[in-house]
């Protein structure tokens, strides 16, 4: 049999090699490019986590330059606030002793602070802090929106003490245009000396004419009022302070009584629950707002009652919990505060001028 040339097969493997071997490459080809991807990816993640990060560190960084601001404000405002309020409790016990004949001729000669009651005393407020940080509570990092409310009911309470002030203040320009009309002696009182007939007719003004009185006693009811929310603006203030002190530093219970301490606002007087329930002493201050602190791990119910109407108020607090009773259960400042756990009395409290509650 002869061979047949045209019949000898191809070499094997030479196109299905050649085939294996371009696979192989665009296989690893992929898989490199793949892996540069997901480089350029993980690059990408990292980047954006280090810009998140830091745009977040810049936010705190920022959001800690308004904390800084707010606590130089409220501290300013305690400051302000303890200042008009023992001139306004000064302002009312002077008026009372006039209205009731204690002060003689000679006191008023001398004193011209004792002439000169009737006169607008306000708190210098700036908020602008307060209000800017409220616009942006959703900006707030997570450890600093207990401070919200806190800053809400400075703001409500601001507002009343506001519209009080306008109240009162009316009356003192209705009392200034009377002197002008009516008191020649009114436009020398800048320039008199002790003796001058401008300043005797004065002293004879505020002893002797009805009018004087009337004013007076009009004005004592619309400055109490004032000084009632002139009392819950620190209050609020001090909540928003001890609140930053306790987010920033940790503060307990000891630090928030040393904090207050500061600005001569103390905790009220242990008395026991044996004793009875009544206020101490003459008070004719309006009831307020007052800081309450519970620094025990339990509930605390806190028992009171209000004295004009005899009716039984309470408010609870939470374990660790620091708050300013609300305007529909204010408090007067000599209350009798008892304390409740489980149905039973652990405590009471003397309320006073100048303090808070402190349940340990």
């Amino acid at each position: 049999m002869s061979e047949n040339p045209t019949s000898a097969k191809a070499p094997a493997g030479s196109k299905t090699g050649s085939s294996a071997e371009a696979s192989a490459k665009a296989g690893r080809y992929l898989k490199y490019a793949i892996g540069e991807i997901i480089l350029v990816v993980i690059g990408i993640l990292i980047a954006l986590s280090l810009n998140n990060w830091n745009e977040k560190r810049k936010q705190e960084a920022d959001f800690d330059k308004l904390i800084d601001a707010l606590e130089n404000e409220i501290i300013e405002i305690i400051d302000e606030a303890n200042y008009e309020i023992a001139w306004a409790r000064e302002v009312q016990s002077n008026a009372s002793k006039i209205l009731l004949n204690e002060i003689s001729r000679k006191e008023l000669l001398e004193d011209g602070n004792l002439r000169g009651l009737i006169t607008l005393n306000r708190l210098d407020i700036n908020s602008d802090d307060v209000s800017s940080l409220v616009n942006r509570q959703e900006d707030f990092p997570e450890n600093y929106k207990v401070l919200i409310p806190h800053l809400k009911n400075y703001l409500k309470i601001e507002e009343r003490y506001t519209e009080s002030e306008i109240e009162y203040g009316e009356q003192i320009t209705g009392y200034t245009d009377f002197l002008i009309k009516t008191q020649p002696w009114f436009s020398a009182i800048n320039v008199v000396v002790l003796d001058s007939a401008a300043l005797n007719k004065r002293v004879d003004f505020i002893l002797k004419n009805p009018v004087y009185k009337n004013y007076l006693t009009s004005y004592v009811d619309g400055y109490k009022y004032s000084l009632r929310e002139m009392i819950g603006v620190r209050s609020a203030c001090l909540a928003i302070l001890a609140e930053i002190k306790r987010i920033r530093g940790d503060f307990k219970a000891d630090d928030i009584k040393e904090l207050f301490g500061k600005y001569n606002i103390t905790p009220y007087t242990e008395i026991g629950c044996e004793e009875s329930e009544k206020p101490t002493g003459y008070f004719n201050e309006p009831p307020t707002y007052l800081p309450l602190f519970n620094s025990s791990n339990e509930i605390s119910t806190v028992k009171w009652i209000d004295y004009g109407d005899n009716s039984v108020q309470e408010i609870q607090l939470k374990p660790g919990e620091l708050k300013i009773n609300p305007a529909s259960k204010r408090m007067p400042e000599n209350v009798v505060l008892e304390i409740i756990r489980n149905g039973e009395c652990i405590m009471k409290y003397q309320a006073k001028e100048n303090g808070f509650l402190l349940v340990q």
